[in-house]
């Protein structure tokens, strides 16, 4: 058990200052603490004893794996803490301490809540725990143990409903306590005012799997053996009193670390993982949100508005569009850079890069998020300087009329049905998005939210085509755009943009950013996905290339010049600002990140990659002492290892207005704030409106452009060559098509309601696969054969399926570094207890698996089998296959030039 509520980690006043005032009163203010003073029946219980060895022991797990949190020494002496002829830990009574080289204070860090702790358990700032209270001597003989000199004394009395704390207080009572814990009492926390089982708000995990959770590894099948021994075949001193060490976890037990029976069902997380954060862990429970759904009222209808007016817009170009399917598919071909400059960019900064990007930095860090529109930037200038400008001189209707062009129908039908496939995945990460804001600012349920945004989005988008599209996608982009930038501005000048020093974040939120894309273990202690970063980056800024929605705006330009002027131009701009605004995410962990008031753990999980600073001993209770934490540093965390991202973080971040929101306090001064400064941040009501709105408009204006390009793809490339669909006719099928895909992409969104980016990512992943390399050798390969194209297509997509299942993968998109691994089972066994925390063995004790997922790697090694199959076809002296397949379709006007030649020549010979 670990002083997590010390996770001021290395929040301490550094010694060429006087232990701040202002950092003094907020703890006292906050927390109401009192000197404190042992209680009554403490000379019943454990002591830590200074001559037990403890800390040595903990000292050479620093020496073995040497980690950023982990380097204390005596500010004096310059040695290691525990570094004594002794071997024991030789705390200093001021509370000073040298952390990585830094001379700190951690006197004022005190155990604010100490009235409510048992003072004579070895991890000081943790409530009182019946089921881990002392074993009698007779059961564990602590002389011999622990090699103590007249042993630890072990009798003691039941701490009950009658049992007064040192404040005068009595111990709260229940039946859930009891089956939660065991025993039928515990103190809850006074100075905060919750009680001792902790309400949970979130219901998924992140960092973990089913499968990950699952404790079958030897080193789990050893501490099971032996947390289910008997009688004489225990560990002797632990012959009785065994807690089973678990198959799996959380164990999904309404919050009690033993699991259900249903081993599956116990592998689930849910809301109640966090019941015992406070109780296992000494971590306080979770602050509420301090809004309801009622208090959303203005925000919504506004939203409501913006969508109706936006719907009413699109529906007006119904009018305009007058039955021409060229109308329809390509605005007619004559619209301006500037219109341009806005469609594209509404298209690249889609509901993914303006909100996918925030949950991912928020929930990992900051290029985790930036790499989204980053790689969406990069792909309209790529198709600005290399495609635009040939493409749109082709004159087709649809991106697979080039393929067509040059490979003929066969090839035609394969790109049609890739990117049919891109486009639905593509259009349910938008629904996502807009769903999930109208879900929350209602508060109805996630999947009513995604239906209610499929029907509006494609109504509007189904009546005007691309020509609603490109009109609305204006006002859209000049709402949404600029209420990006006023509000990032606003945000990052008035709100915390970076959480500070902590046991989350070692070194400090900020600084970890430089290093994200080049070290695997920048984020320490979270787990970096590098390698998927970077794929990520080259999937989406080579994919975006085969992308319906952006080529089709490419054919809508009056000229291939303002095609290729406005990709680059809204490549740049809408790049920049989606980096821009994943900043933001830096406020949303500094306030509801780990380190936060509003955090919730799995407390029936441990780690090794957590390091906190301990108040480690008695001396704490003594007033003597002096009343310091003596801090040292603790080689992981026993329980509460896994932390719980909010889903609806950032959404909670951006429309929390209430004076009393958004509480952060800066308690060594990492955060930019100064030592000991602490407020409230709440967001400005109507710049946090101004945003959301960004987003709606985000995601509506690429929701719309995949609706319109999959009807028209569906009905002009596919339904056509069945002879039932003709010039007269297509646009009725293409308007009737966009229901169907509309359908199938709102049923796919609801299955990840709250995978803003992931849908994003798979979308381009499938044309990068299947697309890129001929669409490049269509237009700069002079004489490509049509096989070459068409074979280059299909073992692209072949590799890309088979390596999605022959490769490892667990979900967690994690390759390299240290902290790619799985967390543990809870460790509540007295003997995994002590051998973890009393010995300082946990990263032994703790069973965390390395982790292995390649996502990533199928989606880079595919474009390189398709490139090699285009080239290796286009050498050798392979026959043409010929036929109404593998010819060359050619264009409208190709075909009419022919006929007329065909008919003048028949003329001639009369």
């Amino acid at each position: 058990l670990i002083s997590v509520a010390a996770a001021a980690g290395a929040a301490g006043e550094k010694e060429d200052r006087h232990p701040l005032t202002g950092l003094s009163h907020f703890w006292s203010r906050l927390y109401r603490g009192v000197p404190a003073a042992p209680w009554s029946d403490h000379h019943t219980r454990y002591k830590f004893r200074p001559g037990d060895g403890t800390a040595a022991r903990v000292r050479e797990r620093l020496d073995e794996e040497r980690r950023r949190l982990m380097d204390v020494t005596d500010p004096d002496t310059d040695k290691p803490y525990g570094s004594d002829p002794s071997g024991t830990y030789t705390p200093r009574t001021d509370g000073k301490a040298k952390m990585n080289g830094e001379l700190m204070d951690y006197g004022v860090l005190d155990c604010p809540w100490e009235k409510n702790l048992d003072p004579d358990y070895p991890a000081m700032c943790l409530p009182y725990q019946q089921i881990l209270s002392p074993i009698p001597d007779n059961e564990l003989p602590t002389a011999q143990v622990f090699n103590v000199p007249g042993g630890l004394v072990g009798d003691f009395s039941e701490r009950g409903e009658t049992f007064v704390m040192p404040d005068g207080t009595s111990m709260e009572c229940s039946d859930e306590i009891e089956r939660l814990t065991g025993a039928r009492c515990a103190a809850g926390n006074a100075a905060l005012g919750h009680g001792a089982i902790c309400e949970g708000f979130v219901e998924d995990c992140t960092y973990s799997k089913p499968e990950t959770r699952t404790c079958d590894s030897d080193k789990c099948k050893e501490w099971q053996g032996k947390t289910r021994c008997t009688g004489s075949s225990c560990t002797a001193g632990y012959e009785s009193a065994r807690v089973p060490y678990p198959e799996t976890y959380p164990g999904n037990n309404g919050g009690a670390f033993a699991p259900q029976e249903d081993a599956e069902e116990a592998g689930k997380c849910s809301k109640s993982d966090s019941a015992l954060q406070w109780l296992k862990c000494g971590i306080p429970c979770a602050v509420p949100f301090p809004m309801e759904t009622g208090d959303f009222t203005a925000q919504g209808v506004v939203v409501i508005i913006f969508i109706l007016i936006s719907m009413f817009m699109g529906v007006v170009t119904y009018f305009k569009v007058k039955g021409n399917s060229e109308n329809f598919f390509v605005a007619g071909r004559n619209l301006p850079v500037w219109v341009l400059v806005c469609t594209l960019g509404s298209q690249c900064l889609d509901a993914s890069s303006a909100l996918g990007n925030l949950d991912l930095a928020y929930k990992y860090h900051f290029w985790d998020g930036a790499v989204l529109p980053l790689g969406l930037g990069l792909s309209l200038i790529i198709v600005g300087l290399f495609l635009a400008k040939p493409m749109n001189e082709m004159k087709p209707l649809t991106l697979p009329d080039c393929f067509a062009r040059v490979y003929g129908e066969a090839a035609e039908i394969v790109v049609s049905l890739v990117t049919l496939v891109s486009f639905i995945f593509l259009l349910a990460g938008n629904l996502v998005g807009c769903g999930k804001i109208v879900s929350f600012l209602f508060g109805m349920d996630e999947y009513l939210g995604i239906m209610l945004a499929t029907f509006l989005i494609w109504l509007y988008s189904a009546a005007g085509g691309l020509l609603s599209v490109a009109y609305t996608d204006v006002i859209q982009a000049a709402i949404g755009w600029t209420g990006f930038f006023v509000a990032t501005c606003w945000i990052q000048q008035n709100m915390p943009n970076h959480a500070g020093v902590s046991p989350a974040y070692p070194l400090g939120d900020r600084p970890s950013i430089g290093d994200g894309m080049a070290d695997p273990d920048s984020y320490d202690p979270i787990p970096n996905a590098i390698f998927f970063n970077w794929a990520t980056i080259i999937v989406l800024a080579l994919g975006n290339c085969m992308a319906l929605d952006f080529q089709a705006r490419c054919f809508s330009a009056k000229d291939g010049n303002a095609a290729r002027i406005a990709c680059i131009i809204a490549g740049i701009v809408a790049g920049l600002l989606g980096i821009f605004n994943t900043f933001n995410a830096g406020t949303t962990r500094a306030l509801y990140g780990p380190s936060s008031p509003h955090a919730e753990f799995v407390a029936n999980s441990c780690s090794a990659d957590i390091t906190v600073i301990g108040c480690f001993g008695a001396a704490a209770a003594d007033p003597a002492l002096g009343k310091t934490c003596n801090a040292v540093p603790l080689p992981g965390v026993p329980t509460c290892g896994e932390w719980k991202p909010d889903p609806y973080a950032n959404l909670k971040m951006l429309t929390c207005s209430k004076p009393e929101c958004h509480f952060f306090a800066d308690y060594d001064g990492s955060a930019n704030y100064g030592a000991g400064v602490e407020d409230n941040y709440p967001m400005s009501g109507f710049l946090g409106t101004w945003y959301l709105l960004g987003i709606v408009a985000a995601s509506m204006s690429t929701a719309d452009g995949a609706i319109v390009a999959l009807g028209t793809v569906f009905s002009h490339n596919l339904l056509r060559k069945s002879g039932k669909v003709s010039s007269g006719n297509l646009l009725h099928f293409a308007r009737a098509s966009t229901f169907l895909f509309a359908a199938i992409a709102g049923l796919i969104a609801m299955t990840k309601p709250n995978e803003t980016g992931y849908f994003l990512i798979v979308a381009f992943d499938c044309v990068l696969a299947a697309g890129v390399v001929p669409l490049f050798a269509l237009v700069y390969w002079k004489n490509i054969k049509p096989e070459a194209g068409f074979f280059s297509l299909v073992a692209g997509a072949v590799v890309r399926v088979v390596l999605e299942f022959a490769l490892p993968k667990d979900g967690l998109l994690l390759w390299f570094g240290t902290f790619a691994r799985s967390f543990g089972p809870g460790i509540e066994d007295p003997e995994m207890f002590d051998e973890a925390v009393m010995f300082g063995k946990l990263p032994d004790i703790c069973p965390q698996e390395n982790l292995l997922d390649m996502t990533g790697f199928d989606s880079l090694i595919s474009p390189v089998v398709s490139l090699l199959v285009l080239v290796l076809v286009q050498l050798l002296p392979l026959k043409s296959f010929g036929g109404r397949w593998f010819t060359p379709v050619p264009a409208p006007e190709e075909k009419e030039e022919a006929k007329a030649e065909g008919e003048g020549a028949v003329g001639v010979g009369m």
